[in-house]
């Protein structure tokens, strides 16, 4: 309906006090490992002590035996170098001053800042998938972990040709998913009867595992409701989720949540134990901190104050009349044992 001046003159807009998020997508695996992260304390460089062999010295020792004195070297360091990545947010003094009084309906910097620090996050859940571990140029991240030196040859600066023992598992090539696919690599990723803790791929090929399950835990699904995957664990249900809990739908595989995730990489599902492949995050001295929990924003990339993330507060800028503030994720992931980590390519439904 097309309203005469007569109206609009005299009457004003409604404006939701909230604004909607429709272009940022859900990143199951951002949430997790930024939501439990570790601290890098200090230090230019992550080191990771790793065992790589078992020493072959020593042994039985018969009646007035020599006993073995000699020592094997069977210990290296893998080591990471923390990566930064940025987002500036930019307020005018002009918006600034026409965003004050009866007329605000919200607050310029607020909606502006948990905007951009979603933004940031949506960029980090890309770099999740794809960092290649260049020094100075790109994050670490799943997609190196998981790999047996098909694509990434060293990892954490050492070769994985000559330490065997940082291979994680990678198959090729898959086609059709099927559950002989699924078996086959988290017996690989299964190390001491502790397998992965979280099956991430994308929309598509969960649901080409959801139509592999029998149709009686399917109705079981459809009937109870899926499993919800939250940042710190597993509820039964979506009326199970706390206040303020995120919560993505799961299936089971062997007892191992398997979630959907829209940054994942098409046509590539990876198998990760948690405890061994994570984020650790440096806090810049003298930097602020603020909740990236979407208080203006509704959408899906609320987060706890993650470690490694720093605000810089808003400052007077030298070339142009407005207030610039700047946002940086400080840290790097990796995984101190890639064999419990895995991936499956080439996945076509």
């Amino acid at each position: 309906m097309t309203f005469s001046d007569a109206v609009k003159t005299v009457t004003r807009e409604t404006i939701v006090p909230m604004v909607s998020d429709t272009v940022l997508k859900g990143n199951v695996l951002l949430l997790r490992t930024l939501g439990n992260a570790k601290s890098w304390r200090s230090g230019y460089q992550y080191d990771i002590p790793i065992k790589y062999k078992k020493s072959t010295e020593g042994g039985i020792v018969g009646l007035g035996g020599t006993l073995d004195t000699s020592r094997q070297e069977t210990r290296v360091k893998m080591t990471f170098q923390p990566q930064r990545i940025h987002k500036p947010v930019v307020i005018d003094d002009i918006e600034a001053a026409v965003n004050q009084g009866d007329e605000r309906v919200l607050e310029l910097l607020a909606v502006e800042m948990d905007s951009i620090a979603q933004d940031l996050m949506d960029d980090c859940g890309g770099y999740l998938y794809t960092g290649t571990g260049a020094s100075g140029a790109s994050f670490d991240s799943i997609l190196n972990a998981a790999d047996d030196s098909t694509v990434f040859a060293s990892y954490g600066g050492q070769l994985r040709a000559t330490y065997t023992s940082i291979k994680g598992y990678y198959a090729a090539t898959i086609g059709a998913l099927a559950l002989s696919d699924l078996s086959t690599g988290y017996d690989a990723v299964e190390i001491g009867g502790v397998g992965p803790s979280l099956i991430v791929s994308t929309p598509t090929i969960w649901s080409a595992y959801e139509a592999l399950l029998q149709p009686t835990v399917r109705a079981g699904y459809q009937t109870s409701g899926f499993p919800q995957v939250t940042r710190t664990g597993v509820v039964s249900s979506t009326n199970a989720l706390s206040g303020g809990d995120i919560g993505f739908n799961a299936l089971w595989y062997r007892g191992t949540p398997f979630v959907k995730d829209e940054k994942c990489t098409s046509q590539k599902l990876f198998m990760i134990n948690e405890k061994n492949f994570f984020w650790a995050g440096l806090d810049l001295p003298d930097y602020e901190k603020f909740n990236t929990s979407a208080r203006n924003i509704e959408g899906p990339q609320a987060l706890p104050i993650p470690k490694g993330f720093n605000w810089s507060g808003m400052l007077r800028s030298t070339n142009q009349p407005a207030e610039v503030g700047h946002m940086y994720l400080v840290g790097n992931w990796m995984s101190d044992d890639p064999r419990r980590c895995g991936q499956l390519t080439g996945i076509t439904g």
